[in-house]
């Protein structure tokens, strides 16, 4: 049989995508291994609490077989069986101490977020990305000046939660209102137009139609639908007028006028604080890269955006 050649064919350059890593400008490689290395460390000291706690626990558990041998013995020793409960008391009070000293170190770490990098970097691993390089003026006290942009950051999402809860303009809600009335009325109308013709059968002959009135398809609970009578549309369209004024007056009960913000205003408005949390948050990771090469804690860092922590934007 003839043998098959097989030709290998070098890949071209850019003829293969970049991997999520690779996207990534170079100053913004460096700070994505630092949170990789920050993860390691952190399931590092995880890993070194977890030995101490299993060895302290194996301490524990054999002073405990220990006391319950000792009972079941004919005469117990008294001696032993305070040395074992001396024991396991020190052992609960060290396993304290352990899980307070470890969740009190972890309390002062500035903490990683290398999932959070790791997901964007996958995320937008075909979208071109360029270095921001991010530079202000700061004091020696690093540590205020982080907590400052803790409290402008808190203060900026308070303004978005204040964009989003706001009222809107009394026009939109009476407005909404209005819609109902007219939609029940239409209904009700059209329902009262067909009583004006005759209903034709099949045998030729004529009978006077009877009023069907808008229904409300429901499930049972059974498996099936029910229908009902939608009784507000025809109170709205029969009562409308009254129902109407009183439903407004109810709505607008409380209703915040003076800072009350146009549905179309709120996306811009979201828009430009979301830039301005995103300064905060690019100053606040410059603070941390800082003390970091000063040997300084700013203490724990906050959960900035991918975009801070890498130090990066959109191309």
């Amino acid at each position: 049989m003839p043998t098959e050649n097989i030709k290998f064919f070098q890949p071209t350059p850019g003829a293969t995508p970049r991997t999520p890593y690779e996207n990534l400008p170079i100053l913004a490689r460096k700070l994505y291994k630092h949170e990789e290395d920050l993860a390691e460390q952190s399931f590092a000291r995880y890993e070194a609490k977890q030995a101490r706690l299993m060895e302290i626990r194996g301490r524990k558990a054999a002073a405990q077989l220990e006391a319950l041998q000792n009972e079941r013995e004919p005469k117990p020793s008294a001696e032993l069986a305070e040395d074992s409960a001396r024991i396991i008391a020190e052992c609960n009070t060290e396993l304290a101490a352990q899980e307070q000293a470890y969740e009190d170190e972890k309390r002062l770490l500035p903490g990683g977020f290398w999932q959070v990098v790791q997901d964007f970097a996958k995320t937008h691993a075909l979208r071109p990305l360029k270095s921001y390089n991010f530079k202000c003026e700061l004091g020696d006290d690093l540590l205020a000046e982080h907590e400052a942009c803790r409290a402008a950051r808190e203060a900026k999402l308070e303004e978005v939660d204040a964009v989003r809860r706001a009222d809107v303009p009394a026009t939109v809600i009476t407005s909404a209102i209005d819609r109902i009335y007219s939609e029940a009325s239409t209904s009700i109308q059209h329902a009262l137009r067909k009583l004006r013709t005759p209903n034709k059968v099949a045998t030729g002959r004529f009978s006077a139609r009877s009023l069907e009135l808008p229904m409300l398809t429901i499930p049972n609970g059974a498996g099936g639908l029910s229908r009902l009578n939608d009784t507000a549309t025809l109170l709205f369209a029969v009562f409308g007028t009254e129902i109407r004024e009183r439903l407004k007056a109810m709505a607008l009960a409380g209703h915040d006028a003076e800072n009350a913000i146009p549905i179309a205003d709120r996306p811009a408005m979201l828009k430009k604080i979301e830039a301005d949390i995103l300064e905060i948050e690019r100053k606040a990771e410059f603070i941390y890269r800082t003390g970091r090469a000063r040997g300084i804690n700013t203490g724990p860092r906050l959960a900035a955006s991918p975009l801070a922590i890498l130090d990066i934007d959109f191309a």
